[in-house]
């Protein structure tokens, strides 16, 4: 029987609040008491993360309250996880990657003391290449996990080669709440730039580093920028980073004309954004795990340009139907892509926005819930897993590491 179950974290920010106030309700109609561990109280690096978050209503302990997970030792980290896991004593712990001291403690918890153990992640295996040893420890590691929520079939393979069975592999670990980005408030709505009224705006969100391909999209924008076919169309950035300048400089006399630059945004203030543009670009070249900010301009009802790379592309795009796929590499591709959309009358964009709409209905916080559900009840009921002797060692000296990218 279970009456507690932990999720444990480095920390729960952007679109994990909406996540966890769901899945307390589910759990607690099911007379099962969640408690949620943080490691850092300070959350994210990135500036779009925002500051505190609402956790009213649910049991929520902040380890590290005043610190950034840069900040902290991972052996500290591990040992303060432990020692909080020690005091909640869970049926079942749900961790994120392994990684990470927060999934590394929690194997280590759950190892010592016989307690089932589900990680959600979303990595995949070609994202970050790393040395054959490398792969081989985490496998010793995984094979003391019970189960996996990861975002969706496309990501099987990973896993399996980790040593999962198909069996053990659930999904619904990348949802948002989709009621929030299809029904803003339009009281509540901001004062919107004047070249973003006239909804030809293609939207970047993001920070600006070179792994998401800002330079080469935009590139192929310039090259374009000329054409008949791309009259009157603009390209907004939201966000920042170490390409800031570098983007500046690329987009040359354009800027603030066809291309604007604009800081990042709450989530309350990005959704009007969302409404307001003609199309989401994201030209990822490598790293893009999923992309939320497709399930994000998805849920509002806007047609998505996507990289093939994007982990997200092969099962939220369909080519044609709610948006373009490109290939990031190929700045003909990109250019041919954008061009193509720009030939699309007002209907068709309207129709492919609508179709983005219906493509995501399914993946709300309801996926995630049953997601982690099925996981949990799929791990209690076989029992713990013994792993292999391997790693039943590496878990009692394996601190995990932070490396935000």
């Amino acid at each position: 029987m279970i009456a507690r179950i932990a999720i444990v974290h480095t920390d729960f920010r952007l679109y994990w609040p909406s996540r966890l106030r769901s899945l307390s309700d589910f759990l607690a109609r099911k007379g099962i008491t969640l408690f949620v561990v943080e490691v850092s109280g300070q959350g994210s690096p990135y500036s779009f993360a925002g500051g505190s978050v609402d956790d009213s209503g649910i049991a929520w302990t902040r380890i590290f309250r005043d610190h950034r997970m840069e900040e902290i030792d991972a052996a500290e980290a591990v040992r303060a996880v432990c020692d909080k896991l020690d005091d909640l004593a869970p049926d079942v712990v749900i961790s994120g990657p392994i990684a990470f001291p927060s999934g590394a403690a929690s194997t280590r918890w759950c190892s010592r003391n016989g307690k089932p153990l589900v990680v959600f992640d979303d990595a995949r295996l070609d994202d970050v290449p790393r040395p054959w040893y490398i792969d081989w420890i985490k496998k010793q590691v995984y094979s003391q996990v019970d189960a996996m929520v990861i975002p969706a079939a496309s990501h099987d393979s990973t896993y399996r080669y980790f040593g999962l069975g198909q069996q053990q592999l659930f999904y619904g670990v990348n949802v948002i709440d989709n009621h929030f980005f299809a029904s803003p408030d339009a009281a509540a709505a901001p004062c919107l730039p004047d070249f973003f009224k006239a909804s030809r705006c293609l939207l970047c969100v993001g920070r600006q580093i070179p792994k998401k391909n800002w330079k080469q999209l935009l590139e192929a924008f310039r090259n374009i920028a000329g054409h008949t076919e791309a009259s009157g169309w603009s390209m907004v950035f939201l966000g920042d980073g170490p390409e800031h300048e570098a983007l500046l400089g690329i987009a040359g006399d354009l800027l603030d004309q066809r291309v604007h630059f604009l800081p990042f945004k709450t989530q309350e203030e990005l959704v009007y954004y969302y409404h307001a543009a003609a199309a989401l670009v994201l030209p990822s070249l490598y790293g893009e795990t999923w992309g939320l900010v497709v399930n994000e301009a998805m849920a509002s009802g806007i047609p998505v340009l996507v990289s093939r790379k994007c982990g997200s592309s092969e099962t939220l795009v369909r080519d044609g139907v709610n948006g373009f796929l490109f290939d990031p590499d190929n700045i003909r591709s990109i250019e041919q892509t954008l061009l193509k959309f720009f030939l699309l009358d007002v209907d068709s964009r309207v129709d492919m926005g609508n179709a983005s709409r219906r493509l995501i209905d399914d993946w709300g916080l309801e996926r995630f819930c049953q997601g982690m559900w099925d996981a949990v009840s799929f791990a209690q009921s076989h029992g713990k897993r013994k792993g292999t002797l391997a790693g039943r060692n590496i878990v009692n000296y394996w601190n995990g590491r932070y490396c935000p990218t």
